[in-house]
Formats: structure tokens, sequence, C-alpha cells
């Protein structure tokens, strides 16, 4: 039996959520963390190859970007490439992206979905308090979405906004050092669990503090799932709520992020 395979990047859950999902409604499907530093190794044949991730400045998280660029995907022109991106309003260049890193590969991207998830960059807003509402109408908009992939259904993926892309790009250029405005209060009980959420495992227990190790991806999983709400940016995440994907736990994420 051929294989499936759905590589994802998730800080709050949301992504993780949707590839497994995806997954049980495909046979012999794996699902793979793209912050892992361990690079998968195509063997065999593969039926179909989706990409799950959020869109982090109207394009890929600078980790997914990265891993995928770094994969050597199978010579096979029927092999079913998809995507599924999440985001709280629009995609931007998030397709668009994708499409040029697998035409680079000589590969093509054959379908696109978009699927609005409970917005959560804390940094820059208080969250809403809806939440049970937008995932259950996340769920309900995912199974369309699901049925297209099943039946390998194909759309078109539009070009580039180059105002969006200049703006991305000004983003990635400091992204891994914005850590540098994370604080955290005596609140911390030094439990480690921002350690082991961080997709890319930029944190590490210093004198029994988290230490930001300046790689950050900003997908805010140590203040989110910190129990404490001891990790904060600057001083404007103190009072606001936090998020997590109701039906993903810290534990669920760190050990689904770490098994590559």
């Amino acid at each position: 039996m051929k294989k499936n395979l759905i590589f994802y990047f998730s800080g709050t859950g949301n992504c993780l959520k949707v590839a497994k999902t995806i997954s049980k409604n495909k046979e012999n499907t794996e699902i793979i963390p793209m912050g892992s530093s361990h690079i998968y190794e195509f063997d065999g044949d593969y039926e179909s190859i989706g990409f799950v991730y959020p869109v982090y400045f109207a394009g890929l998280p600078a980790a997914a970007a990265d891993y995928i660029s770094k994969l050597v995907l199978p010579k096979d022109d029927n092999i079913y490439y998809y995507t599924v991106n999440t985001c709280g309003s629009i995609i931007g260049n998030a397709f668009a992206q994708l499409k040029e890193l697998l035409e680079q590969k000589g590969a093509h991207l054959d379908y696109s979905a978009k699927l609005k998830m409970f917005s959560n960059y804390v940094v820059m807003y208080n969250m809403k308090e809806n939440v049970k509402e937008i995932t259950e109408k996340s769920d309900k908009d995912l199974i369309p979405i699901m049925e297209n992939i099943k039946n390998k259904y194909k759309n078109k993926t539009g070009k580039k906004n180059s105002l969006l892309e200049w703006w991305y790009h000004k983003e990635m250029k400091v992204i891994h050092t914005k850590d540098q405005h994370f604080n955290v209060s005596e609140n911390c009980t030094s439990c480690g669990i921002c350690v082991k959420v961080c997709p890319v495992d930029n944190i590490k227990l210093e004198g029994k503090k988290p230490d930001f190790l300046h790689h950050c991806e900003q997908c805010t999983a140590c203040i989110q799932y910190c129990p404490e709400k001891a990790i904060n940016f600057k001083n404007k995440t103190q009072n606001r709520r936090r998020y997590t994907n109701p039906d993903i736990n810290w534990k669920e994420l760190s050990e689904s992020n770490k098994s590559y």
C-alpha cells in the first residue's frame, strides 16, 4: 500500500489537530513535525504528501519554509500534493510560497485550502472569548476540505502579492530574535512546559527559569501553554487571555513535535 504523509508545524495545537484529523481520513498516513532538525527521508511509494501550517505574517512560518526547502522529494509525478493553511483572517502569500518551493524541487501543488481557526497571536491583541463557537465552525469547515483531499481535487494557486511579500521578508529578518522581548515573572515554577512545547527547541531552563536561544518562530506556545502566565511579551500580554487548541494538551503537542 502506498504511503501518505502530512508535514505540519504547530505552536498552539491548531495545526496538529488538523493534521491528526486529516490522517484519520486516509489509511497508512504518517504525520511529521516541520520544526524538527531531522529531515524526513523518503523511501517507497507515496500516494499523497500534505503540508499543514499556520499563516505567519501573510506567509509560511520560517521553520516550515526552511524544512520544506531541505526535503528531497520523490521523483513521481503521480503524487498528490496539497496544503491546508490555518489562519485568523487572510492567507496572504502562504499558498504561493509553498507552490514556489515545490516547483523548485520539480513537484506541483495540486490543492490548497484555507481553514479559519481561532486567531491567537497574543502578542498583537487580546484574544476573543468565543473559542468554542469558532472551534466548532472550524471542525465543520474541515470536513469538505478532507473530502477534497480524499478525492484528489485540484485547484489553482494565485500569484504572490508583492506588498505582502515585502512585509513578510521584513518580519522574517527579525523573527528569530523577537524572543529578546520575552520576560519571565516570579510566578514561574520551573515546570519546564515551555521547554517541552516549543516546536523548534528555542528554550532551555537556566537557573530554573526559561532562557530563550534566539531562533524563535513567534508561535507563542511558551506564552500560551504556561500554566502560571509567567511568560510574557514586553508589558503587553500580562493581562491578555491565553489560548491552546481545546483538543490538544501540552503533553500531546510536545510528544508529537519531538517525535523526529
